[in-house]
C-alpha cells in the first residue's frame, strides 16, 4: 500500500512537471504578440480612451517593429488631428500614403481633415479616391456615408441623396442613411421625385 502511494506521488509530480513545461511554452508563444498589429490595436484603444501620450508611444512602437507600417502613421495622424495639430496630422497621413497607397483609411482620414477645414471639394476627391482603392469593399459603406454628409455640407442635396442610396443598397438596415434619404426627398419635394421617376430611378427604400 505504501509503495502504491509513493508511486502515485511520483506520477503526480511528473504530471505537474509536464504541465509546468507546457506553461513555459505558452509564455514563449506570447512573445509573438510583439507585432506592429498588436501595438497598433493597443494604441487605438488608448486613443479612444483619450490617453494621448500612451497612444503615441504605442503607435511609435509599431513603427519601431516595422517602419513601413502605414496604419501606425495613420494613427499618429489621427492622434495629432484630435489634438488640433493639423500640420502634424497632414505630415503623418502623407507618410501613410507613401508607405502604402492602398491603405484606404489614409485616404478617408485625409478627407476628414479637409472636411474639418471646410475644403469640401478636396474632401470629395479624397473620398472618391478611397472608393477606387477599396477593392475589397471593407470600408465602402463608411466612405459613401461620409461622402453623403460632405455633399450635404456643400448644400448639394441631390449628390448627397445618391451617396446615401449607395449606403442603403450596401446596408439596407443603415437607419441614419434611410432617415437622411427621406429627409432629402421631403426637402427637395415633388419636382425631385418626378425627376427620379422620369429617369427611371425612383428607388423604393428596401
Amino acid at each position: 500500500m505504501r509503495r502504491y502511494m509513493i508511486g502515485k506521488g511520483i506520477l503526480l509530480f511528473v504530471v505537474v512537471l509536464l504541465f509546468s513545461h507546457c506553461g513555459s511554452k505558452t509564455m514563449t508563444v506570447s512573445g509573438s504578440l510583439n507585432t506592429p498589429e498588436a501595438a497598433y490595436t493597443k494604441a487605438r484603444r488608448l486613443l479612444a480612451l483619450g490617453s494621448y501620450a500612451a497612444a503615441e508611444t504605442a503607435f511609435r512602437q509599431a513603427l519601431q517593429i516595422n517602419p513601413n507600417y502605414a496604419p501606425a502613421y495613420e494613427g499618429l495622424s489621427r492622434l495629432a488631428f484630435e489634438q488640433g495639430q493639423t500640420n502634424q496630422a497632414i505630415r503623418h497621413i502623407l507618410m501613410a500614403k507613401v508607405k502604402d497607397a492602398a491603405y484606404v483609411p489614409a485616404w478617408m482620414l485625409t478627407a476628414e481633415i479637409y472636411r474639418s477645414a471646410k475644403q469640401y471639394t478636396s474632401a470629395v476627391t479624397e473620398y472618391r479616391e478611397a472608393l477606387t482603392r477599396d477593392t475589397d469593399q471593407l470600408w465602402v459603406v463608411d466612405i459613401y456615408y461620409d461622402l453623403a454628409q460632405t455633399y450635404e455640407q456643400m448644400k448639394d442635396l441631390e449628390e448627397a441623396h445618391e451617396a446615401y442610396m449607395q449606403v442603403i443598397m450596401l446596408d439596407p438596415l443603415h437607419l441614419e442613411a434611410r432617415a437622411s434619404v427621406s429627409r432629402i426627398r421631403e426637402t427637395l419635394g415633388t419636382r425631385f421625385l418626378m425627376k427620379l421617376r422620369f429617369e427611371n430611378r425612383e428607388e423604393v427604400l428596401p
